[in-house]
């Protein structure tokens, strides 16, 4: 580890932000308040900096963090209790210091009541026949949001939990009728919509059925699964299986398939772009496999996830920066996990390599000046102490849907 440049990458962050919070101390700003980009990736980031020279600098930091963030939500108040813009990241980013001190108890357990009235009122207004992937997904949706509620264990929310479960699962528990398919008009962006004029059921993980699968998984692994969750692990597994890109390359998908194709049980068109990353493409499906391998000890899943991620890893489609979301930072985090889980060593090349990347994401820094969570140096911080063997402090692999307690919860 080069410390000099480590270091000096923390204070730069700290000091970006001693200035954003000067200058925003009487305006709105939505991003400040995201796990994505905002003051909460920065709080996890800094919360497991324990072996660092100056700990009561970084605390206090921390601590002035917090109160900026309980200021602003005082003042202009929430817009969403979703994980990457919302609540969920918000309280996700604090929870490991929920048994420190009354008054972060006490933000959490308000954090967590604005996320119960959020969930209720958004399933209550959701227009099934106009589906959007922030209904559902990871970054925006329920899926994300279900992530954070199963590290809660208060069982005062169990009912909550369960309704999500039911309403992800109402959407893939029918294979002729996938409510999660969404309209070229209520897809993210104009280049999506262009892309998929006739709409599409997308494969991805951060915003489609692989993200949606691995939360099913480990909520039943929680022991919130039930039949109607099972049928739609199923029905997603078969979807992968029946849309697998044979004919371009080893364990490959688009990222979405269209109506016809879905009538006809085959692929009918050519992929227009095809990531290899945690966002999008084969290593975010492998983790899918992975999940409903070990849950159901299915020796084929297991091996199939595996070989998922060992042909993306070769291939790497896509990537071309360091950060969490379509860089490597993301696909390291899942080798590691891989690693955790199956006692494997076949990732091993890949995460003695990161370990070696810091001047390359040091430098993608300075270039582009992002420090947040999810398309930023912060995530790619953490992967680096990941991989440098710190111990972890914080819930942070989370919000990724990484989930490291998987064996242990099965037992």
């Amino acid at each position: 580890m080069d410390k000099e440049n480590f270091d000096k990458l923390i204070n730069d962050i700290i000091l970006n932000w001693d200035i954003t919070i000067k200058n925003n101390n009487k305006k709105y700003d939505f991003a400040e308040l995201t796990l994505s980009s905002g003051l909460p990736g920065i709080i996890l980031l800094l919360s497991e900096l324990k072996d660092v020279s100056d700990r009561k600098k970084i605390s206090e930091k921390i601590d002035e963090y917090l109160e900026y963030i309980v200021s602003k939500i005082g003042t202009f108040g929430l817009l969403t209790g979703s994980l990457y813009s919302g609540a969920s990241g918000i309280a996700l980013s604090i929870y490991h210091l929920r048994n420190t001190m009354s008054r972060y108890s006490n933000l959490i357990e308000s954090l967590n009541k604005y996320i119960d009235y959020y969930v209720r009122e958004k399933i209550s207004k959701i227009d099934l026949e106009e589906i959007t992937p922030p209904d559902y997904d990871v970054i925006e949706g329920l899926s994300g949001v279900l992530s954070y509620l199963l590290m809660e264990d208060n069982s005062e929310y169990d009912e909550l939990k369960n309704l999500i479960v039911d309403f992800l699962s109402n959407l893939v528990s029918d294979r002729n009728n996938l409510i999660i398919y969404v309209k070229s008009e209520n897809q993210m962006s104009e280049a999506e919509s262009d892309m998929y004029p006739l709409g599409c059921l997308n494969l991805g993980f951060a915003h489609g059925l692989a993200g949606v699968g691995s939360i099913l998984a480990y909520a039943q692994v929680k022991g919130f699964g039930n039949r109607l969750s099972r049928i739609a692990i199923k029905n997603i597994i078969s979807i992968y299986e029946e849309f697998e890109l044979t004919e371009e390359g080893e364990y490959l998908w688009k990222d979405g398939i269209v109506i016809d194709e879905l009538r006809e049980g085959k692929t009918l068109r050519k992929a227009s772009f095809v990531r290899d990353a945690w966002c999008y493409g084969s290593p975010g499906i492998s983790l899918f496999y992975l999940y409903v391998g070990l849950i159901e000890n299915n020796d084929y899943l297991i091996n199939k996830s595996e070989k998922i991620l060992q042909s993306a890893m070769k291939r790497k489609l896509g990537v071309s920066s360091e950060m969490i979301c379509h860089g490597n930072s993301g696909l390291i985090q899942i080798c590691l996990l891989f690693r955790t889980l199956l006692g494997t060593s076949s990732f091993d090349f890949y995460i003695e390599h990161f370990k070696n990347e810091f001047e390359i994401f040091y430098q993608e820094y300075k270039e582009s000046g992002d420090i947040g969570f999810l398309e930023g140096v912060s995530g790619s911080l953490l992967t680096y102490l990941d991989v440098s063997g710190a111990e972890n402090y914080t819930y942070w692999h989370r919000a990724l849907l990484i989930f490291d307690d998987f064996l242990q919860l099965k037992q």
